[in-house]
């Protein structure tokens, strides 16, 4: 009996300590499960500046089921982990990070929830000890958003370690916008999913990666704008409640100056406090349409999404 390919999908930055460390590791876990499955472990390097790459060429040239993808710059992590596609002969793909923080040793796991006839299975961490209080504040405030803004719901505080089945990969290949990311999408698609709940390891890092604010907050707007155009009805939504907040702060000024003028409004306030209101409309539609017509432009250029510059272990 053929057994069935299992991929391990690992993207790489600057992790020229940590590959060495984290295949030794996998090599450990998936012989476990060489009875029932075969297996490949696919790292792409997203142009690291130290010798990822190289360290990633002396491991494949002594092990065949290793394989290597390096790309001609730095794409980003969600590109990167789109890169492996093209590695179309799996019958699930595994993506973790490359960083310990996700443990190998629950790879078994996720493939038993696959044998159960579940499509996804992804890792959702319990304890969320190690964010600040800043980050989980934020976190929860942008979920809630999310949710009520988009026609599909996130889970909070889940991560990239998880499983597609073949099926959903098929579709994911569909998907050829930029401005993507890897588990909104997997979530969009939905299919039978289930989640493992267990937390994170520590990150190992011999080099200092933190994830700023700016990184956070443009990943946030990205979610909203690509899943929902509620951003866009929301100026409709403010043009409509100031049109409603005017009529009602007119008809106060008008009864007001009709009886006995209490409140003493003048003219020029009433038109600087209008005038405010209506620029503070303007300038975040403008915000919007800007940034919808930008992602439009991107996306028509029609540019491929990811260019790779060599490749290991491959079929040609």
């Amino acid at each position: 009996m053929e057994k069935k390919l299992i991929s391990i999908v690992i993207p790489a930055y600057r992790e020229e300590k940590n590959i060495p460390l984290i295949y030794i590791k996998l090599k450990e876990i998936l012989w476990t499960i060489k009875e029932k499955y075969d297996y490949e472990i696919i790292f792409v390097n997203d142009w690291s500046p130290d010798d990822t790459w190289e360290e990633i060429e002396k491991i494949a040239l002594k092990d065949k089921k290793v394989k290597g993808i390096n790309l001609s710059r730095n794409f980003g992590k969600e590109i990167a982990l789109s890169a492996w596609v093209e590695a179309a002969s799996w019958e699930a793909v595994i993506t973790l990070d490359w960083d310990w923080q996700h443990p190998v040793e629950k790879i078994p796991d996720f493939i038993k929830e696959w044998e159960k006839w579940y499509d996804v299975v992804y890792n959702k961490r319990p304890n969320t000890d190690w964010a600040s209080f800043f980050k989980k504040l934020s976190s929860k405030i942008f979920y809630k958003i999310f949710n009520m803004m988009s026609d599909f719901k996130l889970e909070s505080w889940t991560t990239d370690y998880r499983l597609l089945d073949r099926k959903v990969v098929n579709y994911f290949v569909q998907f050829w916008e930029k401005n993507r990311l890897y588990r909104w999408l997997t979530d969009w698609m939905w299919f039978n999913k289930k989640a493992l709940i267990f937390d994170a390891k520590k990150r190992l890092d011999w080099w200092k990666w933190t994830y700023s604010y700016q990184w956070l907050y443009k990943l946030a707007v990205d979610s909203l704008t690509s899943f929902s155009l509620f951003p866009l009805k929301l100026v409709w939504y403010l043009w409509s409640f100031i049109t409603f907040l005017s009529i009602i702060v007119m008809l106060i000024i008008i009864t007001d100056k009709l009886l006995n003028n209490t409140f003493g409004f003048s003219n020029l306030s009433i038109i600087v406090v209008m005038n405010t209101f209506l620029m503070w409309i303007v300038l975040i539609s403008l915000g919007f349409i800007a940034h919808y017509i930008g992602k439009i432009h991107e996306e028509v250029l029609w540019r491929p999404m990811y260019i790779v510059r060599d490749k290991i272990n491959f079929k040609k």
